[in-house]
Order: C-alpha cells, then structure tokens, then sequence
C-alpha cells in the first residue's frame, strides 16, 4: 500500500529515511499525531486475522510506502491512498468514482486508487476504517 500523505514526520538522528526508523521511534519523537497516523495505516494494512498494533510495530514498511511528495509516487498498480485536500490539484477525486462510507465520514475509490480523509480519528473513525478494510479485502478476493 501506498499513502500520499501532506506532511512528513521528523526523522530521528541519523536516520536519513523513516524506513530506516522503528514506528516507535517515530511514534517518540512525532507524538500522539504520528501514532494515530500510524494506528490507522496499520488498521488499513492489517489482514484479517492480524492484530493491527504487531503490524504497525513490526512490519508496517514491509507493507507500506509513505510519500509526501506527488512526484515522487510509483508507477504502480498497488494501492494508493491519496490523504488529505493537499494533493486535489495533482490528483483530482474523479467524479465517476465508487462512494464509501457515510455521509459524514467517506471516501472515494477509484480502481486501486482511494482519496480519503486526513488519518486522524475525528475524520477517519473506526466505522470508515472497518469499511475501506472490507473493501480491499473483497477486491482481493474477487481479483
């Protein structure tokens, strides 16, 4: 999974790239903002039967690619999940795309591309999480 995400967390000493750094680190030095950044990639990653938090402390960067610049996004067909308002110009919500969610609280899926709300829980609860989940996992599925 890919995530486009607007703001780029401070990296620890000697760590030139947040690969290279634990999500605990980053977690330490970021705050509770990272965390709840993290905790929803994590929750999003996650399989079924996998307990988020060994994901998001464990083996989030096998799984997950952050990016905060559009140039700098792969050319690929796996998921990408464009966060935030920021990126709007560069990457536009298409007008045909699938609605997910409720009317508060949604996304917007278009292939394997989803435009989706900043990751933090006041914008992306739980309810769109376990939805976005569902959908991935169906796709998978059905792919």
């Amino acid at each position: 999974m890919n995530f486009l995400l607007p703001n780029p967390p401070i990296l620890p000493d000697g760590c030139a790239n947040y690969l290279h750094c634990s999500p605990v680190d980053l977690i330490s030095i970021n705050g509770n903002h990272w965390r709840k950044i993290l905790t929803i990639i994590a929750k999003l990653s996650a399989k079924p039967d996998e307990d988020w938090r060994i994901v998001r402390d464990q083996y989030i960067w096998q799984r997950v690619r952050l990016y905060f610049c559009f140039n700098d996004l792969p050319n690929t067909e796996q998921y990408l999940f464009i966060v935030g308002k920021t990126f709007e110009k560069e990457y536009a919500i298409p007008f045909d795309g699938t609605y997910l969610g409720d009317e508060k609280h949604h996304a917007i899926k278009k292939g394997a591309t989803y435009w989706v709300p900043y990751l933090d829980y006041r914008q992306f609860p739980n309810a769109l999480i376990d939805t976005l989940r569902h959908q991935i996992y169906r796709d998978e599925y059905y792919d």
